[in-house]
């Protein structure tokens, strides 16, 4: 998506601040301790889905390159200009996000499942679960109200999915870079880096890279991206446009692609020219 000069400089502050102190946070009417307009633009959920996967990247003390991206994607579909930058700078200090969740209003239960899937996504999106992660999605759960029994139900169903997802996300792409199913030498790295940055195991990764895969119509690859969840659908989007952005296409890819940003919704700023 093309961004606006003031968002590329709240942008550049953002990413800044992340290893900058910033002031203590005042609570969630004005979550960043800064001069804050009260009618905030970001939704609750998105402020809940927000903390929530902000702690769960912070709770091995390293917050990644691509759980920064993930983050600043949630950020950047309600908000622009100075207010994506007081969230990324909370983003990046755990002690705000700490501070932002204790004075979050609980939200309405249909939407918890959500949000603590976002937050599962951040916690597998290395590859790796850290049990440290997993504490941290539990105490979120507890403060949403929902009970450990059903968390570990809801992360079986997740878990299931991650594959599923993965290979759904490979088939969309060679469907669009391919001919029949197979990938040209070409668009084999543009394979290999979305393999890479899938939220699956190492294992099943050596299993995606495969080039050979069985033909689809546009109506079946369709039909697998509706059926994902939203936040699997969220992330297919933005993964997908990223790296459609740097890829050769041949004609017939740029008409595959474009009815596929229409299927995932995506804006028409968000769609690669």
């Amino acid at each position: 998506m093309t961004r606006t000069t003031d968002t590329d400089t709240a942008t550049h502050r953002a990413r800044d601040s992340l290893s900058h102190d910033g002031p203590r946070d005042a609570g969630i009417r004005e979550p960043l301790g800064l001069q804050y307009d009260r009618a905030m633009s970001i939704s609750p959920k998105t402020q809940w889905t927000l903390v929530a996967a902000g702690l769960v990247a912070h709770a091995d003390h390293v917050l990644a390159g691509e759980e920064c991206d993930r983050l600043m994607s949630l950020v950047e579909r309600e908000v622009d200009g100075d207010e994506y930058a007081q969230w990324m700078t909370a983003i990046g200090d755990p002690e705000k996000l700490e501070a932002i969740l204790g004075d979050l209003v609980t939200p309405p239960a249909e939407s918890h499942r959500e949000i603590l899937e976002e937050a599962w996504l951040m916690a597998v999106v290395d590859g790796e679960r850290a049990d440290e992660e997993l504490e941290v999605l539990r105490r979120i759960a507890t403060r949403l109200g929902v009970e450990a029994e059903q968390l570990d139900t809801w992360r079986e169903a997740w878990t299931a999915a991650q594959h599923g997802y993965a290979e759904v996300a490979v088939a969309t792409l060679v469907w669009v870079l391919g001919t029949d199913g197979s990938l040209g030498p070409d668009a084999q790295p543009v394979l290999d880096q979305l393999v890479h940055d899938l939220p699956t195991t190492h294992e099943h990764r050596a299993t995606l890279t495969k080039t050979d895969r069985p033909a689809q119509s546009a109506a079946d690859v369709e039909q697998q991206i509706r059926n994902l969840g939203t936040p699997q659908r969220r992330d297919l989007g933005r993964r997908l446009t990223e790296l459609m952005a740097g890829a050769d296409r041949t004609n017939d890819a740029e008409t595959r692609w474009k009815a596929l940003a229409d299927a995932l919704e995506l804006s028409a700023e968000s769609a690669p020219e």
